[in-house]
């Protein structure tokens, strides 16, 4: 699937390394995203909920079951657990559309907003992501 890891402040890192995301490694990252909020739910209560950064710049494309899948897991949760997210995508229409969808279901479920980018690395800088302990790597 690629690279999950938690780190400060209160951010959700993951860097995708699948071409066409399905059913299996959506349900994967939900897992593993629900496991961060029940595990540090405390931590970033504080800072307004979890900011999770997206790098998915190998993604081509999506299964149309993985993309029901991943909006149904947002909706799942309780509001307020997420303060933001930042999606490095492609740019190509697909994928944004996606990531507009996503927005939406934010805007009126979850709350936080949603960007788009096209580099990981000024999105980290922006909202001053702390680099990982050893310790903050996921399976």
């Amino acid at each position: 699937m690629g690279y999950v890891w938690y780190t400060q402040p209160a951010t959700l890192v993951n860097q995708v390394h699948l071409g066409r995301a399905g059913l299996d490694g959506v349900q994967r990252l939900h897992d593993l995203i629900d496991e961060v909020i029940a595990r540090r739910a405390d931590e970033f209560r504080p800072h307004g909920g979890l900011l999770m950064i997206h790098d998915w710049r190998l993604v081509s494309g999506y299964e149309s079951d993985a993309r029901k899948e991943y909006l149904e897991r947002m909706r799942s949760r309780e509001p307020g657990y997420l303060r933001g997210a930042v999606a490095i995508v492609r740019d190509t229409p697909l994928l944004r559309m996606a990531v507009q969808t996503a927005n939406m279901v934010m805007a009126f479920r979850t709350g936080g907003t949603l960007e788009m980018g096209l580099d990981p690395v000024s999105a980290l800088v922006r909202h001053r992501v702390e680099t990982p302990q050893e310790t903050a790597w996921l399976p």
